[in-house]
């Protein structure tokens, strides 16, 4: 059996992986389904779609919790349990085209993350409520591509392990990986 400290070491260096690849600048993509690519959403006006991580707060980053649960005591295999927020799933996964996410939420974001601001014909600044409105539409219309970055994370965390920690490190981690013995846990 693999030692506890090598274990909590596997534990850390996915963590960190995950926090790379959602910090990893993309551009807005529609919703093409779980795993796969959408298409760069249209671009309405003269400004291109931004490319952009998907962080705004924080939060996210910060409730992702990386750890090892049950196997230790009776020489059983522990398993990996990784767990986050709901919101981690549709950052992940990406969100379907269909009826309109909630307004709040997109207020919040529009508030921590530096989007910017919109202008009428006129030529004069829209208001976060009508900006909020105008991306919740979009969602609607469009859905939401996710960024995959669960499995990204999962692939470059594996040559990490290997060169830090050794073989039997990372053969026990791939054959996690394998063998599926990796939770993914959503909390409210």
């Amino acid at each position: 059996m693999i030692e506890k400290q090598i274990l909590i070491e596997i534990a850390t260096t996915l963590k960190k992986s995950i926090e790379v690849e959602i910090f990893k600048p993309r551009k807005s993509t529609t919703y093409g389904g779980p795993g796969m690519p959408g298409i760069p959403k249209p671009v309405s006006g003269k400004f291109p779609t931004p490319i952009s991580p998907a962080v705004a707060s924080g939060n996210l980053i910060n409730s992702i919790k990386v750890f090892w649960d049950g196997g230790f005591d009776k020489g059983g295999i522990p398993e990996l349990v990784v767990e986050m927020p709901l919101s981690g799933l549709f950052v992940d996964q990406g969100r379907r085209p269909g009826k309109f996410p909630p307004l709040l939420p997109i207020l919040q974001w529009i508030r921590e993350k530096p989007v910017s601001r919109f202008r009428s014909a006129d030529g004069r600044f829209l208001s976060n409520n009508v900006r909020a409105f105008f991306i919740q539409r979009s969602i609607g219309k469009y859905g939401y591509g996710g960024n995959n970055f669960l499995n990204k994370a999962f692939e470059k965390a594996l040559p990490i392990i290997l060169d830090e920690l050794g073989d039997a490190a990372a053969a026990f981690f791939e054959f996690q990986l394998d063998s599926k013995n990796i939770t993914i846990r959503y909390t409210e």
